[in-house]
Formats: structure tokens, C-alpha cells, sequence
């Protein structure tokens, strides 16, 4: 199960990627997972309310089309104990009630479009369950590299600078006067990941490490990674 949380969801919509992102993944939407409010935030009953937020139509009925398909997260009460050891002032409530239900499946995975979130989430020293969750995050920018590997960049370029006020990171990537190349919007992407690892003291993981089998990944063991 991959866990999509808001801030992803509502831009995927926008950029018109979200059945992209899910082939990418080798999935259908029932296999993703959302939070309860999602239809809420998107206001997906409502469609003259969902257009004003989401901005299209065809965003519209793909928000519409996720909250129908994909799984509501679902706190067990073991997960729901791990959501207080995880809850602190700089992580929204949402995206915490996420990092717990991790800790419910170990091999679901978190798609976030707050960077800020991981960031956050570095600052919890020393607990197991933490320590655990690196290998299991995706932020926005890699979910993008993921569809490039597998369809065609003019066509993920296009539908991103068509929406230039969804999100400035990839505005930016992409190119907003003029399009920018291949080359030049896989180095803006991978410059923005290594910021993330730097602000993340080294704890945000390369997507090859997340890709890769379970038993090539790399173990920690005594503070160093093998």
C-alpha cells in the first residue's frame, strides 16, 4: 500500500499525474492509501467548490475518481500509541497520523509533498520506530522521477507548466518562461533531493536504496550504514 498524503494527492490532481504516478508504482488507485479528510480538503462532493481549489475539471474528477478508489487510513491501537511518540509542534497533525500508520504495515510506503514533514520528522532522536520509516518516504519530487522513467518527458513537462502555481519547486525544475531540458530538469530534482538529505542530517534516503529489494537495501547496525 503506498500512503499519498494531502498535499501530494490535491497536486497530482492539478499536474494530471496521478494515474501516472500510480503505473509508475505498478499500481491501481485502490492501492493507494489517503486520509479521511481528503475528500473534505478537496471538496470532491462538491464540484463547483472542488474547481476553485483543484483549478480544472480534469483535476476535479481524478480527486473525485482517488477519494472513490483508494483505502482511508485506519489507526490500529498499536499504531494509534505510536501517533503519540511521533506527534510534536512541527508536524501537522495529518502527516504524523501518517508516519503511525507506517508502523502498521511493514511494507507500505509514504508519499508526502511537504518536505518539511521529513525534515521535522529528523528532529526525533533515538527512536526505533523513526529510525525505521526512512526507507519507506517519498517526497513530490521523486514521485515526478518516477513517472519520467516511465512515460514520456515532453508529456510530464507539458501538464506541470500548465499548472505553474501548484507547486514553485517544480515550477522552477520545469522552467516557467521557457521549458527547460531533460538534463536540466532531472539535476533540479535530484539538487532539491540532496537538500533534503543535508537538512535531514543524512537520514532522507536515495530512491535506489527505496527501490531496491528488501534484502539489497542496507542495514544499519551501530550507527553506520553497511
Amino acid at each position: 500500500m503506498y500512503l499519498l498524503d494531502s498535499d501530494a494527492a490535491r497536486k497530482l490532481c492539478q499536474y494530471l499525474l496521478l494515474d501516472e504516478f500510480a503505473a509508475s508504482l505498478g499500481c491501481g488507485l485502490q492501492e493507494l492509501a489517503v486520509l479521511p479528510q481528503l475528500k473534505f480538503q478537496l471538496s470532491t462532493q462538491n464540484e463547483s467548490k472542488a474547481l476553485k481549489k483543484l483549478g480544472s475539471r480534469e483535476a476535479v474528477l481524478l480527486a473525485q475518481a482517488l477519494v472513490a478508489a483508494a483505502v482511508e487510513i485506519d489507526l490500529s491501537p498499536d499504531a494509534a500509541n505510536n501517533l503519540l511518540q511521533i506527534s510534536r509542534p512541527d508536524i501537522d497533525s495529518g502527516e504524523a497520523v501518517m508516519f503511525a500508520s507506517l508502523s502498521q504495515r511493514d511494507q507500505d510506503m509514504m508519499i508526502s509533498g511537504d518536505k518539511r514533514a521529513y525534515v521535522a520528522l529528523s528532529g526525533i532522536e533515538g527512536h526505533p520506530l523513526v529510525e525505521g520509516l526512512w526507507l519507506r518516504l517519498i517526497c513530490l519530487e521523486e514521485a515526478i522521477l518516477l513517472i519520467l522513467r516511465c512515460f514520456p518527458f515532453e508529456l510530464v513537462s507539458d501538464r506541470i507548466r500548465a499548472r505553474s502555481d501548484v507547486d514553485m519547486s517544480l515550477r522552477i525544475a520545469f522552467g516557467s518562461s521557457s521549458a527547460n531540458t531533460q538534463e536540466t530538469v532531472i539535476a533540479a530534482l535530484e539538487s532539491y533531493l540532496g537538500d533534503l538529505a543535508q537538512s535531514t542530517g543524512g537520514k532522507y534516503r536515495s530512491l535506489a536504496e527505496k527501490l531496491a529489494p528488501a534484502d539489497n537495501r542496507p542495514r544499519k547496525t551501530n550507527g553506520s550504514i553497511d
